[in-house]
């Protein structure tokens, strides 16, 4: 998408969508990512899905702390076969002090349901509702939006991840 497009969304994430069974570091494309001034969420970063798919492999705990830095948030999609991020890696984004989303990557309203395991693994991850950007009130959430937009360089012409 267009990065002027993407700017007139509320809010933005952004997710990998191809070559998800890659087994070699992928921790240069998560930075990359991460340093897109368009994409607020990483969203279901390790791209896994239970018995078809192991997910990406990265350094990370730099790619937590590049979050970090950034002031981004990484998702915990709660979808029953992702449940990405595992909550081991879960609290390596604690540890590097990454913002949490909390998603369920719902294509039903039913699935919302799911938004009870993103919760859980947050909960075991003890990750503080302070860092959960759900649990924003809607002017700090567009502020923060604001602000991380601010923050990188000027926007690519075209968004691929």
């Amino acid at each position: 998408m267009e990065a002027k497009v993407l700017g007139k969304l509320d809010i933005v994430i952004g997710s990998f969508h191809s070559a998800l069974r890659k087994t070699e570091d992928q921790t240069a494309r998560y930075i990359s990512a991460l340093r897109n001034p368009s994409i607020q969420i990483l969203g279901h970063p390790q791209g896994r899905v239970y018995n078809y798919r192991v997910g990406l492999s990265a350094d990370w705990s730099r790619v937590f702390a590049e979050a970090a830095r950034l002031d981004k948030a990484v998702e915990i999609d709660g979808y029953a076969d992702r449940q990405d991020l595992k909550v081991s890696l879960l609290k390596i984004a604690r540890k590097e002090g990454a913002r949490i989303s909390l998603g369920t990557d719902a294509h039903h309203p039913w699935q919302l349901l799911f938004m009870d395991f993103s919760l859980a693994a947050a909960c075991l991850a003890r990750i503080s509702p302070d860092r959960i950007i759900n649990f924003m009130p809607v002017s700090q959430l567009k502020a923060w939006v604001s602000s991380v937009r601010s923050i990188g360089s000027a926007p690519a012409e075209r968004v691929s991840l």
